[in-house]
């Protein structure tokens, strides 16, 4: 964006990321209505690679690409059609790294949206993933809207995984408040299951197994206590299940308008590094996926956040 732009940028408004693909039309419908929401503007970019596929029998001049980069976008936003007349949508062109300039332009957003690349493996081994690659390193929620979106089938769900204490202010702060925005239903899904080495010591043991379910979800409810407190116009279902992460994640998100995972701090850098769980989700839910990251803490009022990953009322409350 140009400076003029970027000190018009408000955190209401949302940055999408577009390819001239149709899962990129679906990614600027996402976008709008969640402006719609805010009160904000979209900024609809496409990025020129500063790395073009070629060789040196066939340059291919910076204007050729720029103009290319150009139809990509107008293709982009023609496939739109209807949209929200009151939501400013603001086209640009930039050059760069893609995941990288996506990332710092969308710094100041409230999220940013992209489509989400359900290409063969080897394709995507080839071309990179921009949803991965954003999803692994941006400041703010980043949201991958598959091609095979509508947001006419919403079932009125918002799906959250939660694995474990650590990092859970970041990812139902943001939760609850999507389903607040949309008067949704929350889901809070927390999915465990032991090594395969393990598995003839539940084998037919369902008492086991339900007595398991039981005490997770008793521990799940104390995590949510506090935003249920905070939230009382949602209504939050609590589910524990005996299922591989990503897998159980999945399967529920058809029952869902969007997933909500966080991204965890992995070392160092924490900022590059994106679970096996999220990558899963992110290539293989019904229904788009919203990344969190860990230090990414939206406004909640009347609550203390504290470091244990508690929200406690404020005494006198």
């Amino acid at each position: 964006m140009s400076s003029s732009t970027r000190s018009e940028h408000r955190t209401e408004d949302v940055l999408v990321g577009v390819d001239g693909s149709s899962a990129s039309a679906h990614a600027i419908r996402y976008a709008t209505a969640e402006a719609a929401r805010s009160g904000g503007a979209v900024d609809v970019v496409h990025v020129v690679p500063d790395v073009a596929p070629m060789n040196g029998f066939y340059p291919v001049p910076p204007d050729e690409l720029m103009d290319a980069g150009a139809a990509a976008l107008d293709a982009s936003l023609e496939q739109v059609g209807p949209r929200h007349d009151d939501v400013p949508l603001r086209p640009h062109v930039r050059r760069g790294p893609v995941v990288a300039t996506l990332a710092e332009l969308g710094r100041e957003a409230r999220m940013i949206v992209v489509g989400s690349d359900r290409r063969p493996v080897s394709m995507r081994l080839l071309t990179g993933n921009v949803s991965t690659g954003l999803s692994a390193r941006a400041a703010v929620p980043v949201v991958s809207v598959p091609d095979t979106w509508s947001p006419e089938q919403s079932t009125g769900v918002v799906l959250v995984g939660v694995k474990h204490p650590d990092h859970a202010d970041a990812l139902l702060a943001e939760a609850f408040e999507v389903a607040r925005q949309r008067h949704g239903r929350l889901l809070v899904l927390h999915a465990w299951r032991l090594p395969i080495a393990y598995d003839d010591l539940l084998s037919g043991d369902i008492g086991t197994l339900k007595d398991w379910a039981a005490r997770a979800e008793r521990e799940l409810e104390e995590v949510v206590a506090p935003w249920r407190a905070s939230h009382p116009e949602v209504d939050v279902e609590v589910r524990a299940v005996n299922d591989q992460a990503a897998h159980a994640l999945v399967v529920a998100s058809e029952e869902a308008d969007e997933v909500v995972v966080v991204r965890r701090t992995h070392g160092v850098p924490a900022a590059t590094h994106l679970g096996s769980t999220a990558r899963a989700v992110l290539l293989y839910a019904h229904c788009p996926v919203r990344v969190v990251p860990a230090v990414h803490v939206p406004m909640v009022l009347d609550l203390d956040l504290e470091t244990a990953g508690a929200a406690l009322k404020r005494a006198g409350s």
